[in-house]
């Protein structure tokens, strides 16, 4: 399917692993010329190099999404590469798991931060060209728990600060969605389900299990018995959603959440 996308520029944040790396590298394989944001320069340089194996065009720029300055820095390093963005994904520094008399003021207050007023700067900084353009897109990679609360009881783990912002950034989400439709740009959230992402989703659920008193193993074979498809998704499959809704076949798609979960978040509405 041509996604009606290339030569696009797509500036593509956490785009150095995980599923922002795979989104970046599905982008590529689309014809975008991506412009890679994260904060380790190392992890850049591979997924800018792998882009380019396929023989797609990409850059890099180091940036730390908790900086707010950061935002249109980036959006001037993709002018200078390429040109200002036509597509922008926000991977959102995620809350870390635990039960709310665990956590201070300022840890909701950097959740928050993290979540909403970054997302904010992000579109502030990405929109202004879209908007003369009159065409662009913008994807988060949301959570679950943006619509359904995440319980002990069905996720295994407690999730107080992710269950409190989370919401918070899918409104912020729809409303920007609301704001831009007339110019042509549309604003959607992918929330992943259980996605297998190497060593880092490992070391998350490693965290989790000892947080409840379980053996890893134990752990992850309760989440998977939760899933009605009996595993974990790739970071492949929340990227061909998202590259999707970045194409022009996508153009009347907008202020949706779109799980990619195996079907488990729908057992428990």
């Amino acid at each position: 399917m041509d996604l009606g996308i290339e030569g696009k520029v797509a500036l593509v944040t956490g785009g150095s692993h995980g599923i922002g790396r795979a989104i970046a590298e599905e982008l590529g394989r689309n014809g975008c010329r991506v412009l890679i944001v994260a904060r380790g320069q190392a992890g850049i340089d591979e997924a800018v190099a792998a882009i380019r194996a396929e023989g797609g065009e990409a850059a890099g720029f180091s940036a730390d999404l908790v900086d707010p300055s950061s935002y249109p820095r980036m959006v001037e390093a993709a002018r200078a590469c390429y040109d200002a963005p036509d597509i922008a994904i926000f991977s959102p520094v995620a809350p870390p798991p635990g039960r709310f008399t665990e956590f201070a003021d300022t840890d909701f207050d950097g959740a928050f931060h993290n979540v909403v007023t970054s997302f904010a700067h992000f579109v502030r900084a990405v929109t202004p060209a879209m908007q003369e353009r009159r065409w662009g897109r913008i994807v988060t990679v949301g959570s679950g728990h943006g619509r359904l609360p995440g319980r002990r009881a069905t996720l295994g783990f407690d999730y107080a600060l992710a269950n409190t912002v989370r919401p918070a950034g899918l409104g912020l989400s729809r409303s920007v969605a609301d704001e831009l439709a007339q110019f042509g740009i549309t604003v959607n959230t992918v929330p992943p389900g259980f996605i297998d992402t190497g060593e880092q989703y490992e070391a998350f659920f490693r965290d989790c299990a000892q947080a409840v008193n379980q053996s890893f193993e134990q752990f992850m074979a309760g989440l998977i018995d939760r899933i009605p498809m009996k595993r974990f998704g790739t970071a492949d499959e929340v990227a061909g959603l998202c590259a999707f809704l970045c194409s022009a076949r996508a153009s009347y798609i907008t202020g949706q959440y779109m799980l990619v979960d195996g079907g488990r978040m729908e057992i428990y509405y």
